[in-house]
C-alpha cells in the first residue's frame, strides 16, 4: 500500500523518533466554503500558490529529508485544476499522496488523480442532517453535493485496493450522531475520521480555529459525549470502519474537556521531527496553528534540506512546540501515537493490512447514498428524534428558511469582518500550467458549493 519511501520514512520514525513520515501541504488558500469550526483559509488565502515546478522541488526536498507521506489539502485542494498533476510529481518522487476535499471533486478530477496513482482520499462530512451540515459549513447545498461526490469517487477508487474516509469534526452540533455517522461509513466501504472541535479566544494567535464557541461543550454534555465515545470504541472492535485509534479517541475526549490532549510525549509534540505543515507558497509551518510568517524558512530554497538535516528547522519550532498547549487536528496525534505507542501501532498495522487485502468499496448508483442515509438514519430514530440543544435547534430552523437564512449569512459574514478573518486576495494571481487552466483566482469562494476543507 505504501512506496518504499514511505515505508522506509516509517521505520526509521519507529526506531529514531525523527522521521518526517506526514506531511501537510496547503496547495491553496481558496475555499467555496466558510465552515464556522474553521479559519485555515483565512490565514492562507493571501498567500500565492506556488507552480507546479516550484511544487517538484519542493518534493525533491521532502524526499530528501526522508518524507513519507504528503496530505494534499486547502482549502479546497480540488479548486487547483492541475491537482492531478500535483499528485504525479510527489508519486514521481517516490512520495505518497492524500487528498482530501469536502466535496468539490468532479468525476473527472477524480478519475485524473486516480490514473495518476492517488489511493488515499479524505471528504468532510460532519452531519446525516442536510440542513445542519449546510449551516456548518455556510453554504447552501454542500451537504448534498457532498454526498454524490462519496458515490463518484466509490465508482472510481473500488478498482483496487484504496483509502477512503470520511473527515468529521466532532462537536456539539453532532456527537449524537456520530454512530450513526459510523454505521454509514461502514455500510459503504469508507472508514471514519473523528476530530475533536478546536475553538479558541479572538486574541489568540492560533492559525486554524475559529471563535464560535456554540460549537463547545457544555459541562452537562460530557457525561453523555463519554458514553458515545465508548459506543463507537465498542463498535469498532466489532468490526466497524472507525479509522483513529482507542488511545486518540481517549485523548480527544480530554480534549474536549480540558483543552489539553493527552497523546504527546512529556506534553510536547513532535513537529518537525515526525510532521510539519507547508503553506501555499512553500513555507514552512510547524502546524496549521503556528507558522514564522514573513521570516519562516522555505521548501523552495537551495538550502532547506541542509537546514532541516542540521536540526536548525527543529531548534525554531522547539519554543513554539513546548509552549504550546497540545491540539488534536488528527493526523499528527495519530502520527505520534503510531511510533510511540505500542497499541496503536497494532491497531494501525492492522487497519493497513486490511485495507490492502480487500477491495471495501462497490459500484453504487446514482443517488443510492441518500437511500443508505435514510435507513441509518431510521434505525438511529432516537438520535434523531431527540431536540437538539436549545440554540442549536433555532439555527438549524432558521437556516431551513430562506430569508431567515440570508439574515444568519449576513451576521456570519459580519462577525467575520469584525473578528478580523476576511478572505484576502493573493499577492500574485495563481500560476498556470502549460495543460491545465487555473480556477478562480481569488480567495473568495463561489457563490455555491460547486464552483473545496
Amino acid at each position: 500500500m505504501f512506496s518504499f519511501q514511505t515505508k522506509r520514512a516509517i521505520v526509521k520514525a519507529l526506531l529514531t523518533k525523527r522521521s518526517p513520515y506526514y506531511i501537510q501541504f496547503y496547495i491553496t488558500g481558496r475555499c467555496n466554503l466558510k465552515c464556522r469550526q474553521c479559519n485555515i483559509v483565512e490565514t492562507n488565502s493571501a498567500l500565492h500558490e506556488v507552480t507546479l515546478e516550484e511544487i517538484d522541488t519542493i518534493a525533491a526536498n521532502i524526499r530528501s529529508i526522508g518524507g513519507g507521506i504528503v496530505l494534499l489539502t486547502g482549502g479546497e485542494p480540488f479548486v487547483r485544476q492541475d491537482v492531478h498533476e500535483i499528485v504525479t510529481i510527489f508519486l514521481r518522487h517516490g512520495l505518497d499522496v492524500r487528498l482530501q476535499s469536502a466535496g468539490l471533486a468532479t468525476r473527472e478530477q477524480i478519475e485524473a488523480c486516480h490514473r495518476a496513482g492517488a489511493r488515499d482520499i479524505n471528504v468532510s462530512l460532519d452531519s446525516l442532517v442536510e440542513e445542519k451540515q449546510d449551516y456548518i459549513n455556510a453554504v447552501p447545498g454542500s451537504w448534498r453535493k457532498a454526498i454524490h461526490c462519496l458515490e463518484r469517487i466509490s465508482r472510481v477508487f473500488n478498482r483496487e485496493s484504496s483509502i477512503t474516509s470520511l473527515g468529521c469534526v466532532l462537536s456539539r452540533f453532532n456527537y449524537r450522531e456520530i454512530p450513526a455517522i459510523l454505521e454509514f461509513a461502514t455500510e459503504i466501504g469508507w472508514h471514519l475520521s473523528l476530530v475533536p472541535v478546536h475553538i479558541s479566544a479572538e486574541e489568540s494567535t492560533y492559525g486554524f480555529r475559529s471563535y464560535d464557541d456554540m460549537f463547545l461543550f457544555d459541562d452537562d454534555s460530557y457525561a453523555e459525549l463519554e458514553g458515545v465515545l465508548k459506543q463507537v470504541i465498542e463498535m469498532k472492535r466489532a468490526g466497524a470502519h472507525l479509522f483513529d485509534s482507542e488511545r486518540f479517541i481517549e485523548s480527544a475526549f480530554t480534549f474536549l474537556k480540558t483543552g489539553r490532549p493527552t497523546w504527546r510525549k512529556n506534553d510536547v509534540c513532535d513537529s518537525a521531527d515526525l510532521y510539519f505543515a507547508v503553506r501555499p507558497n512553500g513555507d514552512f509551518a510547524v502546524c496549521c496553528d503556528h507558522n514564522f510568517g514573513d521570516h519562516a524558512p522555505s521548501l523552495l530554497s537551495p538550502d532547506f534540506v541542509a537546514q532541516y538535516q542540521n536540526r536548525e528547522v527543529q531548534k525554531r519550532c522547539d519554543p513554539i512546540v513546548k509552549a504550546c498547549p497540545g491540539c488534536h487536528y488528527g493526523s499528527y496525534p495519530e502520527a505520534t501515537l503510531s511510533v510511540r505507542d505500542p497499541r496503536a501501532f497494532v491497531e494501525r498495522a492492522r487497519l493497513s493490512l486490511s485495507m490492502k487485502r480487500s477491495r471495501i468499496l462497490q459500484d453504487f448508483e446514482d443517488g443510492e447514498f441518500f437511500e443508505i442515509l435514510d435507513r441509518v438514519k431510521q434505525r438511529h430514530a432516537d438520535v434523531y428524534e431527540k431536540p437538539m440543544p436549545p440554540d442549536i435547534a433555532k439555527r438549524v430552523e432558521d437556516w431551513r428558511e430562506f430569508a431567515t437564512r440570508r439574515e444568519l449569512l449576513k451576521t456570519d459574514e459580519a462577525r467575520r469582518v469584525r473578528e478580523g478573518r476576511v478572505r484576502a486576495r493573493p499577492d500574485r494571481e495563481e500560476p498556470v500550467s502549460a495543460s491545465s487552466p487555473s480556477g478562480p483566482a481569488t480567495g473568495e469562494p463561489s457563490s455555491g458549493p460547486g464552483a473545496q476543507t
